[in-house]
């Protein structure tokens, strides 16, 4: 328990994603907060593929970022996902929380 307490601490400081075995999340299912811990998405590295995985985002809006991307340069910050064609303020509420920005 101890070590995969550990581990856990380990990946969210550094932004890894965590598998825990069935057994493991049992035992320490009250101490675990209920939400998934994933790493987040850089927009400005993220393939077709990575960006495809985010809530409401398919094969157009996926290339319409990358597209962006490409023409305009990195992603300064999340927020500028507003200006890809496709992605208004509600596109973004659903996913800023999934994305960063390096």
């Amino acid at each position: 328990m101890l070590f995969t307490s550990l581990l856990l601490c380990g990946a969210l400081l550094s932004q890894s994603p965590v598998v825990i075995a069935k057994d493991d999340a049992e035992t320490i299912g009250s101490a675990m907060p209920t939400q998934e811990v994933s790493a987040k998405i850089d927009l400005n590295t993220a393939s077709l593929e990575e960006l495809k995985k985010l809530p409401g985002v398919g094969q157009s809006k996926a290339k319409a970022i990358i597209i962006y991307r490409e023409e305009v340069g990195p992603f300064l910050e999340v927020a500028q996902l507003t200006q890809v064609k496709g992605i208004g303020d509600k596109m973004l509420s659903r996913i800023e929380q999934h994305v960063r920005v390096k």
